[in-house]
């Protein structure tokens, strides 16, 4: 019986280092097997604090006008792509910029701020917000060059 006892306890050992092991290289490859399939990379994410929504609010293709102020990047313009950071009330927002296009890289909330990001097909808008304070950085690039503003 002893040694059915000690098979059992290796098959069982090793069931679960395999199980581990898989989980492990699941999730270590979800982001890149998404990019492949989607063909954009996964959303960003807070690297501190922020939780990210489960079903955010829609919002509006055209970023409003009145308060708006256009945000200047930390790098000049280059047909090629450039990450630009934008440091903003509330948090730093990093986008990659052609010609033609932006892509979110990352937003990293200040301490004590929530992020939420949303996207569509030309316009990327990224908020920052702690209690009743909020400031949003939009990103436009629907048949024209990418604008960027920021609100708040």
């Amino acid at each position: 019986m002893a040694p059915v006892r000690r098979v059992m306890t290796y098959v069982t050992v090793w069931g679960g280092a395999t199980a581990l092991a898989i989980l492990l290289v699941w999730f270590g490859a979800r982001p890149v097997l998404h990019n492949a399939v989607f063909g954009e990379p996964p959303a960003a994410r807070p690297l501190v604090g922020g939780r990210q929504p489960v079903n955010p609010p829609p919002v509006t293709a055209s970023p409003p006008s009145d308060s708006s102020t256009v945000a200047t990047p930390s790098r000049t313009p280059s047909p090629t792509p450039r990450d630009r950071t934008y440091a903003i009330h509330g948090g730093k927002v990093v986008l990659s910029v052609t010609a033609t296009a932006a892509r979110l890289v990352s937003a990293t909330p200040s301490p004590g701020y929530e992020m939420r990001t949303w996207h569509g097909e030309g316009w990327l808008r990224v908020d920052f917000t702690k209690g009743f304070q909020s400031s949003s950085l939009f990103a436009t690039w629907n048949g024209h060059a990418p604008d960027v503003r920021v609100v708040g």
